[in-house]
Order: structure tokens, then sequence, then C-alpha cells
């Protein structure tokens, strides 16, 4: 059920509310939208309902029948188009609760379907798809200086493109560099959500003379506590308020104009004063809300993506069709980013996506070995309690053990590796924390008849690192090192040292197993890939080089096959502060 409000003519204020299959425009009180312009026909037109949608058919009317400001016979009628009927234009608008579009961070943004403050379109561009060419300049020096400044924020935004894919730090940039090319009061940007396929407030903005005045008034009304401005920078990130969260007035938008800008993706220049309903008598213009504003798609190649908005209390003068052709070619670039910046999300996600597949496979293909080794221990453990064998008891448990050994491994690895916490780095001993790494791996050595020594400097100073970091990279690799070697040749050391010149402590863990070909030396470090087959989980490597990264050390490798492998763990002997 359409409504149609006078906006201009002698009805002006009046709401018809259109119910039924068909409704009379005319001068003839007996029509349903009767109207007291003599300059229309006694029954000048008829709206009627075709389906779900409402047509409006010229009834042969001598002055004709006008849409949007062009002449029709019959047309489709939408909310936000203007019908004209001699001197008397009406707003086609819905029903809509309060006007609004808000989102969830309450952005002061409404929409008037009712035409009680609607627009007259002053100019339009389209939106180029190659935007430079709009503002090129002439030949004087205002011209070239819009030019400059049109080329320096397409520029901008062109930088944009590259500073990755965070949505709402992206619209903040753009409406921030809109304020500087511009002089604007308020601005705002709507976006287009994939889901619903309405436009949703994403940023806004507001002068900061203007914030400090709306802040004043508000003090001043609440007995003078402060209040910040939800949505602007003086509010923070979120857009919060410190004392008070009383909103500013809301940025009172025509749905005429959204509509205009939305279908025919062109950019446009307005004002409330011509048509606004206070200025029967003649107030000045400096009394009231009146605003110049431009609207302009965010446009990327065919499809609108969304809109920006600015706008001007008119006695700080009004937007020129430089400042719309310069407005324009920012949305169609904003457009870009936005449509670069979603492009890289969605990447990002589908490898993120891969990653975890990856990560689940892996992982559950290596838990299940270990439950099935805890499986075949407990068997013998029951089997040797039935029978009352404390040897195969014993065999069944060493089973056990050794795979509760490998889940707290893995554990351990995947928290080191996903973990966000920054490392606690004190003064340590690293001799002292590969002692206690030896001894740890002594029994795994021994249970595979291989030399576990090490080579420690004793003059080896105190390094700023976390201790319990360095000590499970370390076990780690010296861990890879036992599982390389063969059984009874199998030499393993461990060898502490410093770099005075480079400020370093080094520690490097020697094997004499196969080696790793040049190839795989690349791969090792990579999460999920392992040479072990099923026996490893490929997280061993990947969360000792996180460690040592997080230390702003490295890990160098030296292997060559046959001959065996070294990696070295380069640690800086002071944290840079």
């Amino acid at each position: 059920m359409p409504t149609l409000t006078v906006i201009q003519g002698p009805d002006r204020g009046k709401t018809f509310e259109v119910d039924g299959t068909s409704a009379v425009i005319g001068r003839d009180p007996a029509c349903e939208v009767a109207l007291r312009d003599p300059g229309i026909s006694r029954a000048h037109a008829r709206m009627v309902l075709k389906g779900t949608r409402y047509v409006l058919v010229d009834a042969g009317s001598s002055n004709g029948t006008f849409v949007n400001g062009v002449r029709i016979s019959e047309a489709d009628i939408e909310a936000g188009d203007q019908i004209r009927v001699g001197n008397t234009i009406m707003a086609v608008g819905r029903p809509m609760e309060n006007g609004a579009l808000v989102d969830d961070r309450g952005l002061p943004i409404q929409v008037d379907s009712e035409g009680r403050v609607d627009s007259s379109i002053m100019a339009t561009v389209p939106a180029s798809a190659e935007p430079h060419l709009a503002f090129a300049g002439g030949e004087d020096m205002a011209q070239m200086r819009t030019s400059i400044v049109g080329l320096r924020a397409l520029y901008r935004i062109a930088d944009m493109l590259a500073q990755g894919y965070d949505m709402d730090r992206l619209l903040r940039s753009v409406m921030d560099m809109v304020f500087d090319v511009v002089d604007a009061d308020r601005g705002f940007i709507l976006l287009k959500d994939d889901r619903t396929g309405t436009m949703v407030p994403r940023a806004i903005r507001y002068r900061e003379e203007l914030i400090e005045e709306i802040r004043r008034q508000q003090s001043a009304e609440n007995g003078g506590s402060e209040t910040a401005i939800p949505g602007s920078s003086a509010a923070g990130e979120g857009g919060g308020a410190a004392a008070a969260t009383e909103p500013p007035p809301p940025i009172c938008v025509s749905r005429t104009i959204i509509n205009y800008v939305l279908k025919r993706g062109e950019g446009v220049l307005s004002t409330n004063a011509m048509q606004d309903q206070r200025f029967e008598d003649g107030e000045s213009v400096q009394d009231y809300g009146i605003r110049s504003a431009i609207c302009v798609p965010i446009k990327s190649r065919d499809e609108i993506l969304g809109m920006l908005y600015v706008d001007t209390h008119i006695s700080q003068g009004q937007f020129t069709q430089d400042d719309l052709k310069l407005m324009t070619a920012i949305g169609v670039q904003t457009g870009l980013a936005v449509e670069n910046a979603r492009l890289m999300a969605s990447q990002v996600q589908q490898e993120r996506l891969a990653a975890a597949g990856q990560a689940v496979a892996s992982l559950s293909h290596s838990i299940k070995n270990i439950l099935q080794g805890i499986q075949g221990g407990s068997h013998a453990v029951e089997a040797g309690i039935q029978n009352k064998e404390v040897g195969t008891v014993s065999r069944g448990w060493d089973v056990i053990s050794r795979n509760l050994g490998r889940i707290n491994a893995l554990t351990l690895d995947m928290l080191s590796y996903s973990r966000q916490a920054a490392p606690n780095f004190v003064k340590a001993s690293v001799n002292a924390i590969v002692r206690e790494v030896a001894e740890l791996a002594q029994s795994a050595a021994k249970e595979k008849s291989v030399a576990l020594t090490t080579k420690l400097d004793t003059t080896l100073p105190e390094a700023e690192l976390d201790p319990d970091g360095v000590h499970h990279a370390c076990l780690n690799i010296v861990t890879n090192a036992i599982e390389a070697v063969q059984p009874l040749s199998g030499q393993v050391e461990i060898a502490t040292r410093s770099d005075p010149e480079k400020n370093e402590v080094w520690i490097a863990v020697t094997d004499n197993g196969p080696g790793i070909p040049p190839e795989e030396q690349a791969s090792i470090f990579q999460p999920f890939y392992s040479t072990k087959g099923q026996k490893g989980t490929g997280l061993g490597l990947a969360a000792a080089r996180k460690i040592v990264q997080e230390h702003h050390g490295r890990i160098a490798l030296r292997s060559k096959v046959g001959e065996g492998s070294t990696f070295v763990i380069k640690l800086p002997q002071t944290q840079a502060r």
C-alpha cells in the first residue's frame, strides 16, 4: 500500500494512502487523491494495482503526467519516485518503521520516505569507467586545483588497494580522505549487504567543529556531562560515548535521491531548499538545516556496491559541479577498493578453510595412530593382569606411556604453533636449558641405542629469552634428530656457543643421520609437512621455528645426504626494546 505525500503545490504536506486496486488523482472532490491545484484535470491520472505492482496511467490530461521529470502515458511506480501533475509534486512512499537505516553500531542515519525533506536534483554526473577523465582540468586555475586535488585523492585510494582487506578500516580511511578534499559537514557510506540486498551504514564522519558544537549543546542539555558522537573519529574505533550516549541529530536524506543514484548509477548534486515547507514565509535559509548534498554510487564495473553521501549547511557554502565530478570519481575508485577487499577476504577465507582441512586430516591421522598404540598397550596390560604376568603388564605399560608422551608432545606443538601470547622474556642460562633437554631426551636415546652428548660453552653469557619456549623448540629438534639416526650407530650432539660480533647465542643440534635432500629443505618447516610418514605430525619444526622467530631469531640448517644434518638456533642475547 503506497503513500503519496504532496511536497509542492496548494496541498503541500498532505499524505494520501492508496488503498485498493485503483485510485484516481484529480481535482474532483470524489477522487481518492483529491487535489486543489487548478492546473490539473478533474480526473487527471489513475493508479492501478497490477499483480503486486502499482502502475500510474495518464487519463488524457491536458497538462500531462510526469514521473521523475519524464512525461508518461503509463509507468510502474516505486517508493521514492516523484509524480508531478500540474503544479503539484507528490513523493511516492511506503510505510517504513521510523524511516531509519541503522546498523548494529547505531549510526544516526535516517532515510525519509514521505518527501518531508525531499531534495531537488541540481546536477548529475555518470559514474565513468575512467573516473580521472571526469574532472580533467581546464585552463583556469580553479579547475587546475580541482584536478590536482582529485588526482591526489585517487592516488590515495589506489594505495588503499594494497592495504589489506579490513573493510571498516578502508571505509574510515575513505571518509577521512573525502573530508580532506571537500568542505563537508557530515557524510556516510552505505554498502549493499550480500545476504539481504539492502543498504547498510558502514562508516560515518562529522566535521570536527560540528562535533564540538553538538557536544556543547548536548553537554548543556545533560547538565554539563561530556558526550561522544557515535561513529565519529572523536568517539574512537567503536564509536561509543564517554559519559553520555545521546546520539546527535540524525542525518536525514531523501529516499528519492538514494533511489535515483542506485537505479541510474549517477552522482547527484542536490539541495533541499527548493521544496522545503518552511520557506512559505520567506525565512532565511541560515535559520534552518538547509543543506547542499552530494550522493554518488560506489561502483565497480557495472555493479553498484553502495553509495557515498556528504552534505554541508548552506550557510557554509554550496557544493559545486566540480565537487560532484570529484566525488563521483572517488565513488568509482572506492568501488574498486571495496571489491578488491572482498576478493582478498574471500581468498583468505578459502586458504584458511583449506589449511584447516589439512590440519584436521593430518592431526586426525596422527591421533588415530597414537590411539591404536594405546589400545594395543592396554590389551597387553589386560592380558598380563588376567594371566598374572608382570612382564607382560610392564611391556604393555611401556607402550601406553610412550604414546601418552606422543599425545603430550603433539598437544604442546599445537599450542606453541597456534598461540598468540608474546614470549615471557627473562635473563636465563642457555646451557641450563640445554642440560634439561638432554636429560629429558636421554631416555629416548637409550631406548634406541643412540649416543646423545653435549658440548657446552662454559663462557656463554645469559640471554634474554623465554625459557619454556626455547626448551620446547630445542627438544623438538633433538627428538627429530634421535628419530632420524640409525639404532646402535646413531650419534646426536647438542652444542652451545656465542657469536660476539652479532651479539647472539647459538644452540646447534648435529646428527649423523641420512641427511635431508636439497629439494625438501625448503619445506620441512611448513606445518603438517613430515618426512616420517605416519610417525610424524609435521608440527615439531614448524612450532620450533615460530618460537625462535618470536625471539627475533632464526634457525639455520646445514645438511648433506648420507652425512647428517645440523640445526642451529640463533637467538639475540638481548631483546630490542
